[in-house]
């Protein structure tokens, strides 16, 4: 009996410290739920701290490098330390190992600067769909998947013949439960692409909601719709009932034809009444599944009503020759005979007829160089003009600038001018001698602005961008002057790109001369613009069409004394008008207007040349000679000396240098340079900073 009591007794402290320990053990436990629902409160009043909801897909060493995979197993992670996490919002590190107990489950997720800081599991699990995945690789027990700008792994077993496909992937419970993988697939000629559809000669693939695009060539890559290249065959379109759920970029292309939209009349605008043309050799019209074939000479006249447009709304016109032109006789440029290598299309649109010239990119030089330099310019000069000219149209190619329509760029000055000008031996032999050359900055291509003349420097991408905006390290602001001793000069003058920013230097600057300075004899170094009178309503006017095209740097006067982006109204007396800030290298960045019923800051080089013009007055270049100049100031490299009667300015006068926006290289000054003894590559690496030709067919 004594023995039982003590067995029970013993039993009894066992099971008091069982129930002790559990309940030391929930406390415990409360407590560190206590601290997370404290830890969360905190980050929900805390305005850094963004709170997210998204589906866990891989993280650590499930994440791969984004690059083309040799074999499946022998990449490296794409982390540099283990707390990478893959989600359907993209990619963030992590701070908590909570997020790797939450894979293929949705979260919600607090995060700052990219760093997710504490997470909730979403105790529903709803299904999670991954749509239009791109599926990489496939093994015995698992799948390589491209999604959100990385690679990851999935447990999924799939068949080997998915490889390299695009699948629907679903997430549910804590795992993969279906792959379905899409295999129609369309390919052919890119011919255009808007939000809708994607456009193939022989007719239009309408989109899905959610369309991919997969750059599989390199390095993987996700782009928009508007990376896709047109005019080129290297894309596949993926479908899914009868639509366009993904785009696979499957190769990179030499990409050595063009297309450009040809402008109507007297470069009037992007659409045509009516078109004329004929050729110097027999020449075939393509439409609705037709064709029709004339004789050399033989014109042809479309208008939007023509019977051409009854099946299709597109019209090809191919030549019998490969050195055949074509003839426009509907439009009007600087040159005899409006004539055209390669092939055209006609586009009838809701807007009018769109022309498009389909040719050569190095034929299309051959127009553009004698349309952008002088063909008597020095050849080393001409050549470094045929780079930039090739370079600037290749980014373009690539990403085009008339996608609905399937032009890369058009003719005119919004891009290059094309054709304005007859071809000439020069400026061709240019092209030839620089054939398949590209200016590249690191591994991308370079931005080769170019503009007519220099005031003595140039300036950077700011002063399009605004005061704040980054800078391209190879278009920098600098003296564009001979040697060393140039820049010696300047800075004893404390004249140098970062001095000009301010408004006494640059006002003293503007008014002498540089004798180091390249372009120092050019008619466009300086020039004067005088104001009499001031025509308040054409500078309300000019303010308030700037703001409807760039609502940005418009900007109005509040009562509390700062600016804002609204709509303009009016000046009343015009009390002052000066610039207030300066780009490196002295380009205006900001000018104000004060009037009595409204002030206004208007921003960024081409806005000041415009508003600053009053459509009448002529320019006066170092020359003597008169000039009009009734949209835009020859530059915004400039001074505002105002005059008064009391309180009211009634007029003033500007004194400027250079022609155009200043960026990148200067025409004139690749001339003197030419003219020095420099060649093509040194002309180039003195604008574009840093920067190399590489060849690329």
């Amino acid at each position: 009996m004594e023995k039982r009591i003590r067995m029970w007794f013993k039993a009894c402290l066992i099971i008091a410290g069982l129930l002790f320990f559990c309940f030391l053990a929930g406390r415990q436990g409360r407590g560190t739920d206590y601290e997370k629902e404290a830890r969360i409160r905190q980050y929900e009043e805390d305005e850094s701290v963004e709170k997210i909801e998204a589906t866990v897909l891989a993280y650590g060493e499930m994440i791969r490098q984004a690059n083309q995979p040799e074999g499946i197993s022998s990449g490296e992670s794409a982390a540099d330390d283990d707390t990478m996490v893959l989600t359907t919002l993209g990619t963030f590190t992590y701070q908590t190992k909570e997020v790797e107990d939450c894979l293929y489950r949705q979260i919600t997720a607090y995060v700052r600067d990219g760093s997710i800081l504490e997470v909730v599991a979403d105790e529903r699990q709803q299904e999670t769909l991954l749509s239009n995945v791109w599926i990489s690789g496939v093994e015995d027990t698992r799948i390589l998947c491209f999604m959100s700008g990385a690679l990851f792994y999935l447990p999924y077993e799939t068949g080997s013949d998915n490889r390299e496909q695009v699948a629907d992937i679903l997430l549910q419970d804590g795992k993969v439960t279906e792959c379905l993988v899409k295999k129609e697939k369309v390919s052919g000629k890119l011919i255009g692409v808007t939000k809708e559809t994607v456009r193939l000669p022989d007719g239009d693939l309408p989109l899905a909601d959610e369309v991919r695009v997969y750059r599989l060539y390199g390095e993987f890559a996700e782009l928009s719709l508007q990376d896709l290249p047109i005019g080129y065959e290297n894309t596949d379109f993926v479908m899914e009932e009868g639509r366009v759920c993904a785009c696979l970029i499957n190769s990179e292309e030499n990409m050595e034809t063009i297309r450009v939209l040809l402008q109507s009349g007297n470069y009037d605008g992007c659409y045509h009444k009516e078109v004329s043309f004929t050729a110097d050799c027999d020449y075939t019209l393509e439409y609705g599944g037709q064709k029709e074939e004339h004789g050399a000479g033989e014109p042809v006249h479309v208008t939007e009503d023509s019977d051409y447009f009854s099946e299709s709304d597109r019209i090809f016109v191919s030549l019998s020759a490969n050195t055949g032109r074509m003839e426009i006789t509907s439009i009007q440029r600087n040159r005899e005979r409006t004539d055209y290598r390669g092939s055209l299309e006609i586009v009838k649109t809701q807007d009018g007829l769109a022309v498009i010239n389909e040719l050569l990119l190095e034929e299309y030089l051959y127009g553009v160089v004698p349309s952008e330099m002088p063909a008597s310019y020095p050849e080393e000069s001409l050549k470094a003009q045929a780079v930039c000219a090739r370079t600037y149209a290749y980014g373009n190619m690539k990403n085009a600038g008339f996608p609905n329509l399937g032009a890369h760029v058009d003719d005119s000055t919004s891009f290059q001018v094309y054709g304005n000008t007859q071809e000439r031996a020069e400026t061709t032999a240019a092209v030839g001698a620089t054939r398949g050359q590209l200016l590249y900055y690191g591994e991308e291509l370079v931005s080769a602005y170019y503009y007519s003349t220099s005031c003595g420097y140039g300036t950077d991408t700011g002063a399009w961008l605004g005061l704040d905006a980054p800078g391209t390290p190879y278009l920098q602001a600098r003296e564009i002057a001979a040697g060393a001793e140039a820049e010696a000069a300047s800075a004893e003058r404390d004249l140098g790109p970062e001095a000009l920013t301010e408004e006494e230097a640059f006002e003293r600057f503007i008014q002498s001369e540089q004798p180091e300075a390249y372009e120092k004899e050019e008619a466009w170094y300086r020039w004067h613009y005088t104001v009499e009178e001031v025509d308040i309503k054409e500078m309300e006017r000019r303010l308030a069409q700037r703001y409807d095209v760039q609502p940005g740097f418009i900007l109005t006067k509040t009562q509390e004394d700062s600016f804002e982006s609204r709509p303009v109204g009016e000046i009343g007396s015009l009390r002052e008008l000066r610039i207030v800030a300066r780009n490196p290298g002295g380009n205006a960045a900001q000018l104000l207007i004060e009037g009595s019923r409204g002030s206004y800051l208007v921003e960024t080089e081409y806005n000041i040349r415009y508003v600053l013009n009053n459509g009448s007055a002529p320019v006066i270049r170092k020359d003597g000679s008169e000039t009009a100049a009734p949209t835009l100031l020859p530059s915004a490299f400039l001074m505002v000396t105002t005059g008064k009667e009391g309180e009211d300015v009634i007029g003033y006068t500007i004194i400027g240098g250079g022609y155009g926006h200043g960026i990148g290289m200067s025409q004139n000054g690749a001339k003197h340079m030419a003219m020095a003894g420099l060649g093509q590559e040194e002309i180039l690496a003195f604008f574009y900073q840093g920067s190399r030709i590489e060849t690329i067919y």
